[in-house]
């Protein structure tokens, strides 16, 4: 009886949960697996001729086995064909991908194309961004390519006033060299273009023919309206409005985004369920009234599908509002018509449409976030409210109690997804969100009727507007109070697999905790999970302790990372300031960001120009500096000024290290610095270098900043063979006034990395220093060729380490 008594999970209430789980773990194959095309459709059919063979063929004979192995196989086929859909995509998407590799051909050319706009935006430096698809090429000489490919282009607001999507446009455009990526933990660009089919991308220099879209046009709507949020809102509350309403992210400001992101208030930014659930409330209230009535039910049907598919459009068809808008009209045709209601199964179901149309769309962040969200609502939730306290439950206490429930479980249980992808971790989420969403129900749903009839009644619908901007200015007061803090987030490192594992078999745990014969079978799962990531930190512990130098590609400057066998953290420089930007929130804060790093325990500066002190305001405002070592020498600029004012305000101690000095950091490793030395005697800031020499075990490192003759000079009559090292970092940029002969003699490095931009106005590197780089060291690095250059020591030999996939 026992035995008969025992639970068992009801697997077939869910069929959609588990094709969606097979589906998922299909798709995932051939990312992790060099599978071809070809291999897949063989697995493809041996596992459905094994499916049939015991579907059809052995099931009068051996029901019981043939059964069994026929669920066996119906699993495999989910997964293989999965794999073949997956395969498939990645395929045509390669194919289209070389086929149009010609086009590469003209990098840095002008060239003329016809096609239709399919996408626009703004690229983060606020230029317009559009995709094309384009049709026909004119290549130089008279030649046309009929080859089909999709550009990414840029523009700016002269060149590209009046384009919408759905446009067809003959352009002149100039083709961008394909971009790589640059340095460890950096976005890689172009393997996210080439995963977005687009093969190319360039400058839009001239619309030479444009043809818009017809009166049906979504992108001509989304423009317009676009255009009537404009005219309505002041520009701070216009960019909001856009984001809130639209999903169109585009015009708010680095910062705000920022602030937004460490609120915990990101989500109300990406139109998705939340605002699809504020737009289709009206319609649900009347759903009683159609019950009644087959026609009534069919016109509800019919309204809702349109509204959605209406929303969806002026939205540009967002995979967040696509996802929200599946989910809603499957609730809703269930609702109508009676059909079986479970929404986890429709969740999965809604899954599943979505992967069958895009399989790639499974390593989309937004769809990881927007369903990981929904299934941790609808598991953790019902145990969740059950701490509402009961005379709270139908009072509108209970319901603010509730969003701040729902707003800490998603946060809670979106952690290891947040984590990976941002790096961050909102824990003031459930207040701010108390303080927004409640307003929303309102905003949403009024604020979409005013921005689309502004254009019918202007003078009733601006009047509209001003409760409207009033609301909008305190959403973004609530985000800049809470989220523009240093304890409104957390940062994190990398996360590994098992740490996924744990957050899957907690979150399983929590749901079934009334379930007693599936907790405790699901509770030791957990403790498995934690049990194998204790293990990990142990043999990570157990690992052979090494010393770590990148040098990070940062253009025309320098900017090298030291990671020391006891885990410190050196920078030696901080890159390059322009006007458009610095290497500090381009290049060195993500990468800091990616490697978990919240602290430096030392920054050394060399010199204060402008190339090597570049993103030091940004490095101390995001993260905890320890002491900065730099020249005593002074220097006049806004931007050493600002950073020294900056460093004042942080309290962080800066110390002026000389020749003869040891800069103490990890006892592991010993940091001599060879100079400056007092009284040099020059005006010529260069050569006031803070240079050392890094010794772990029987290896060295030497970094004289951007050191020139005379500095070199005197440190090769003062320290002669002492500056012999395994490692050289190459001085002032491979400029032919440094790493004279002189010096390299004494230096003799088995060694050489040297950081400088691409074609710079400098002409570096020297044809003079690359000769003798090539006399006296057998490994010459150049950042402006191969990215980042990465070298580990063991305190034996120093090895280079590829860090691209």
């Amino acid at each position: 009886m026992r035995d008969r008594d025992s639970y068992r999970f009801p697997f077939a209430a869910y069929p959609a949960v588990r094709i969606m789980l097979l589906m998922g773990f299909g798709i995932s194959i051939p990312h992790l697996l060099s599978l071809s095309f070809n291999t897949v459709l063989v697995l493809l059919a041996i596992v459905t001729a094994g499916w049939l063979l015991f579907e059809f063929i052995l099931k009068k004979k051996f029901i019981i086995i043939s059964s069994q192995f026929a669920t066996i196989f119906y699993s495999l086929l989910v997964v293989t064909a999965s794999m073949a859909l997956a395969s498939l995509q990645n395929e045509k998407n390669s194919i289209q991908i070389k086929n149009s590799e010609p086009i590469q051909f003209y990098e840095w050319e002008d060239l003329r194309i016809k096609g239709e706009i399919i996408e626009s935006g703004k690229s983060t430096s606020g230029r317009d961004l559009f995709t094309m698809k384009v049709h026909e090429t004119l290549l130089p000489k008279e030649l046309t390519w009929k080859g089909e490919y999709k550009i990414r282009l840029y523009a700016d607001s002269t060149s590209s006033d009046g384009l919408f999507v759905d446009d067809e446009a003959e352009m002149e455009i100039s083709i961008y060299e394909f971009p790589e990526q640059r340095n460890p933990a950096g976005f890689d660009y172009g393997e996210w273009l080439h995963s977005q089919g687009i093969s190319a991308h360039g400058e839009l220099k001239e619309v030479i023919d444009l043809q818009q879209g017809g009166w049906l046009s979504f992108g001509k709507w989304r423009g317009h309206i676009l255009q009537n949020i404009d005219q309505l809102f002041e520009p701070e509350k216009a960019s909001l409005a856009k984001a809130l309403l639209l999903g169109y992210k585009d015009d708010l400001t680095p910062k705000a985004k920022k602030e937004f992101a460490r609120a915990g208030l990101s989500h109300i930014m990406a139109v998705s369920g939340l605002h699809v659930g504020f737009i289709v409330a009206p319609l649900w209230l009347a759903i009683p009234f159609l019950w009644g009535s087959k026609r009534g039910k069919w016109l509800g049907l019919i309204v809702l599908t349109l509204f959605l598919f209406l929303y969806a459009g002026i939205t540009g068809f967002s995979p967040s509002v696509s996802r929200a808008s599946l989910m809603a009209w499957l609730l809703t045709y269930g609702r109508l018509f009676h059909k079986v209601r479970n929404s986890i199964n429709l969740t999965a179901v809604a899954a599943v449409i979505l992967l069958l149309m895009d399989p790639n769309q499974l390593f989309d962040a937004g769809f990881q976030l927007s369903f990981g969200a929904v299934f941790i609502i609808l598991l953790i939730m019902p145990e969740a409210q059950r701490f509402i306290p009961q005379k709270h439950q139908f009072r509108w206490t209970g319901g603010l109690i509730s969003i701040i429930l729902v707003s800490f479980v998603v946060q809670l249980g979106l952690f290891p997804i947040l984590a990976a992808y941002f790096g961050e971790f909102s824990i003031v989420g459930p207040v701010s969100n108390a303080l927004v969403i409640p307003l929303l129900t309102i905003v949403v749903p009024v604020g979409l009727v005013v921005i689309v009839s502004y254009s019918l009644l202007p003078e009733i619908f601006a009047l509209t507007a001003i409760p409207l901007e009033f609301v909008l200015g305190w959403i973004e007061g609530v985000a800049t109070i809470t989220g523009g803090n240093s304890f409104s987030f957390i940062s994190v490192g990398e996360v590994s697999i098992t740490v996924f594992l744990i957050w899957l078999f907690a979150i399983l745990t929590i749901s079934t905790l009334r379930i007693p014969k599936l907790r405790w079978k699901i509770a030791i799962c957990l403790l498995l999970a934690v049990n194998l990531l204790l293990t990990e930190q142990v043999i990570k512990e157990s690992e052979p302790k090494k010393l770590r130098i990148t040098s990070l590609d940062v253009g025309q400057g320098d900017a090298i990372h030291i990671e020391t066998p006891n885990d410190k953290h050196l920078l030696v420089d901080a890159g390059r300031w322009s006007p458009g930007g610095n290497s500090g929130e381009e290049v060195i804060l993500p990468y800091l960001k990616e490697k978990g790093i919240h602290r430096l325990d030392g920054v050394l500066l060399s010199h204060p120009h402008a190339d090597h002190i570049g993103g030091m305001v940004e490095i101390i405002e995001n993260v905890e500096v320890d002491t900065i070592y730099q020249t005593s020498i002074g220097y006049e600029s806004q931007l050493f000024a600002r950073y020294m004012e900056k460093a004042k305000q942080e309290s962080i101690p800066i110390k002026n290290p000389v020749a003869g000095d040891i800069i103490e950091i990890d006892p592991s490793l010993r940091i001599f610095v060879i100079g400056p030395t007092t009284g040099s005697g020059t005006s010529n800031i260069n050569n006031h270098s803070l240079a050392f020499k890094l010794v772990y075990g029987n290896t060295s490192a030497l970094f004289s900043g951007d050191a020139e003759k005379q500095q070199e000079t005197q440190l090769a009559s003062v320290y002669g063979d002492f500056l012999e090292s395994d490692l050289y970092k190459v001085g002032h940029h491979a400029s032919n006034t440094s790493s004279t002969a002189s010096f390299m003699e004494f230096v003799e490095p088995e060694i050489t990395v040297a950081s400088l931009g691409f074609e710079n106005r400098f002409r570096h590197p020297g044809t003079e220093t690359v000769v003798r780089l090539h006399k006296y060291s057998n490994e010459q690095n150049y950042t402006s060729l191969s990215g980042a250059i990465m070298y580990e020591s063991d305190g034996k030999v120093f090895r280079k380490v590829k860090w691209r996939q």
